[in-house]
């Protein structure tokens, strides 16, 4: 009996060919736009994510929820 095999640890099968350049992918289009495109998604959810922070800021101090502690208060009772 044959305490180890050591073909387990062999993660490929025949003759390896390692990975080239031309293996890539090329790149199509413009970067310029691809860039442009990207930026305008990521400051659109900038700008939600800050209106909704705001909004949310807002509608927990007229609840009274939160008290922001802007000056002292008014009697120390």
């Amino acid at each position: 009996m044959e305490c180890c095999n050591l073909s387990v640890r062999r993660y490929h099968v025949g003759e390896f060919k390692a990975p080239t350049m031309d293996e890539l992918p090329v790149p199509r289009g413009s970067w310029q736009a691809r860039h442009d495109a990207r930026q305008r998604r990521f400051n659109a959810v900038l700008v939600a994510g800050v209106a909704f922070s705001a909004a949310t800021l807002v509608l927990a101090k007229a609840s009274g929820l939160i008290y922001l502690n802007y000056s002292p208060p008014k009697s120390l009772d």
